[in-house]
């Protein structure tokens, strides 16, 4: 699979989502994705990225790839049908 190429966030995307990441009352499991979409956009390979979080780079190659066609919402979507998992 190819590398993600970095920069790939608009300002203000990239501003909500560290914002995400800092809020201290946000849900776990959506800061933590937010996190993973934030760090290939500064350069960071997915197989990178999954060592910090004990995460599969597939898991953040699926993460990117959910907020690439459905922005903040997928991320949502996707924290209320694996809270469990969490």
């Amino acid at each position: 699979m190819p590398m993600i190429r970095p920069g790939f966030l608009s300002s203000a995307d990239r501003i909500e989502l560290e914002a995400c990441v800092r809020r201290q009352r946000e849900d776990h499991g959506i800061a933590r994705r937010a996190n993973a979409i934030l760090l290939p956009d500064d350069g960071k390979s997915c197989a990178r990225i999954a060592r910090f979080p004990y995460l599969d780079d597939d898991t953040v190659r699926g993460w990117f790839k959910s907020y690439r066609q459905d922005g903040r919402d997928a991320q949502r979507l996707r924290s209320s049908r694996y809270t469990n998992a969490w």
